[in-house]
């Protein structure tokens, strides 16, 4: 080392910091799953998307957040750290709903504890992969997917006016005329950060995996640019997850629409099977 210069030392401490950002920007878990993930700005000034994952033990934990407010990025930031922090030992794979619900409560009461009420709210898409096994938890309008045999299907629901209206409706809450009227209010109603936050999306039983699933989680300014038909178009070529994730997005900025929210997507092949 005492022969080395000074010049060589830090090119070498440059490489290794390189590296580990990009395993931290996409990780490869024990359980063969390969990521990938990219976002645009659209047409905002700031970006209020943010994703992460964590890999426990061959587990793996997928996250994608949308902010919104003045401090959504703050928020967006707060709920993916407060997942990953939370996911910490095979009792958090075992118990996936208690895991979800736990770190759901945990997110909400970060958030308000640091950001004045009003000023910064996220939704929040998250999944976890344990074998073939696949769970999911969300929360606001993110959408969680799985493209298998050229279809990208929907997993969660969404919260939103509009399901929340289709939900009272079928329990008998509301009337038709009332349902009618809020079918194309499509703003999230369940969030967090903001006081109203009560409640979590969550599988009902886990979900089979099959060999080069695609699980796409898309933050909404994906899923309103383009049309699904096109993303399915992308899904279906014979490239990496992160050079469909690149696609994607490519399209999301070359869409004519004037008004473009932050668009994010995160992309898990599962290669086992």
């Amino acid at each position: 080392m005492a022969g080395m210069e000074l010049p060589t030392i830090l090119f070498a401490l440059i490489v290794v910091l390189y590296i580990l950002r990009e395993r931290e920007l996409r990780p490869r878990s024990r359980s063969g799953c390969e990521i990938g993930s990219a976002s645009t700005f659209g047409t905002r000034t700031v970006q209020q998307d943010y994703s992460g994952a964590k890999d426990l033990s061959g587990a793996l934990l997928l996250l994608l957040a949308d902010g919104n407010g003045q401090n959504g990025d703050i928020a967006a930031k707060l709920a993916v750290d407060t997942f990953k922090d939370l996911f910490i030992d095979q009792n958090t794979v075992g118990k996936p709903q208690y895991f979800f619900k736990r770190a759901a409560n945990a997110a909400h009461k970060r958030i308000t504890n640091m950001i004045e009420e009003g000023q910064g709210e996220s939704s929040l898409a998250s999944v976890v992969l344990n074998g073939a096994s696949m769970t999911y938890m969300l929360v606001g309008d993110c959408k969680i997917t799985i493209f298998r045999g050229g279809d990208l299907i929907p997993v969660s629901e969404g919260q939103t006016i509009d399901v929340l209206a289709r939900h009272r409706y079928d329990e008998g809450r509301i009337s038709k005329q009332e349902t009618l009227a809020l079918l194309d209010k499509h703003r999230r109603y369940n969030v967090f950060g903001q006081d109203t936050f009560h409640d979590v999306e969550l599988f009902s039983k886990p979900l089979e995996l099959k060999r080069n699933d695609l699980i796409v989680l898309m933050s909404r300014g994906v899923f309103n640019t383009l049309r699904w038909v096109d993303i399915e178009d992308v899904l279906s070529k014979k490239k990496s997850v992160q050079e469909l994730a690149k696609e994607i997005i490519r399209r999301v900025d070359a869409s004519p629409i004037a008004d473009k929210d932050n668009a994010s997507i995160v992309i898990c092949r599962w290669n086992e099977g």
